[in-house]
């Protein structure tokens, strides 16, 4: 587990401290780990660990829990209830609802699921769910300073951990494709600013060139990154992935997901270059 600190403590409203101090003792109690994914993770970093505007404030919170069975999964889901709080939504199975103000989806990871990384939720198995890189995003989380008195650190995914469950949520979740393409560009063209500006120089300065640009040095250290925390199977998934929606093609689904959300100050051919750059950053840890 990554033990990187990021203290947010002071910055964060008492509803979203609420409900993650109230998940944290349930799952500490049942002795489940966690982390938090998706567009919390995403605020929570860029924008209250390092002031980056992510353009879009999040409506929901999205757990990654690591059970190794149904049982398992369920004995969180009836704590996090049994503390009247928490309801089950009818139409979701993944999903909680806290307070009748807050979505919470509850993603199980690990020994629960399937060798392929699927699940599908009992009794009817009419939801499905690939949990794809879960566990490597979890093996290097940021432990989160929520609140410094009474202490409470919680575990968020990282950045390049957060960029790699995008790319695999757009290739697999035709709903949530927009969302995805607008935060995976906007994860590649802020990564220096989180946090790894002095990294580049100190610990990646082949990647100040001659024809240096910032963003796209950026976006090649963040494939590094991503790289650097898969095994060789999820990597050839995602490479595969990206060789699809890079290079020469008719056309490229993933840069034009990216624009159809508005993404300001980028163009197309500039935000292909960025997913061409986060790719040759894979490659090179390969």
């Amino acid at each position: 587990m990554n033990k990187k600190l990021l203290d947010v403590s002071g910055r964060i409203d008492g509803f979203t401290v609420e409900v993650l101090d109230t998940i944290a003792d349930v799952a500490k109690s049942l002795r489940i780990p966690f982390f938090v994914v998706g567009a919390m993770a995403r605020d929570m970093i860029l924008t209250q660990g390092y002031g980056i505007d992510t353009g879009r404030a999040t409506q929901d919170i999205d757990l990654g829990v690591q059970v190794s069975d149904w049982h398992g999964y369920e004995r969180l889901r009836e704590g996090l209830i049994a503390t009247g709080e928490f309801r089950r939504d009818k139409k979701r199975a993944q999903r909680l609802v806290y307070k009748e103000m807050l979505s919470i989806d509850v993603i199980p990871f690990g020994a629960i699921a399937e060798p392929d990384y699927s699940l599908s939720w009992p009794p009817e198995h009419d939801t499905t769910m690939s949990t794809l890189g879960f566990g490597a995003a979890f093996q290097t989380s940021v432990s989160v300073k929520i609140r410094a008195t009474p202490p409470l650190d919680i575990n968020f995914v990282s950045l390049s951990g957060l960029a790699l469950l995008k790319i695999i949520s757009w290739k697999e979740n035709n709903v949530r494709r927009g969302k995805d393409a607008h935060d995976l560009l906007l994860l590649m063209r802020t990564y220096l600013d989180a946090g790894n500006q002095k990294r580049l120089f100190n610990e990646e300065s082949d990647l100040v060139r001659e024809d240096f640009d910032y963003v796209r040095a950026g976006s090649r250290l963040l494939g590094r990154d991503i790289a650097g925390i898969l095994s060789p199977d999820i990597i050839e998934t995602l490479v595969k992935i990206l060789d699809e929606e890079t290079g020469d093609q008719n056309q490229y689904r993933l840069v034009e997901d990216m624009l159809d959300r508005g993404a300001e100050g980028s163009d197309f051919e500039y935000a292909l270059q960025l997913l061409e750059d986060l790719k040759a950053g894979i490659l090179e840890k390969c």
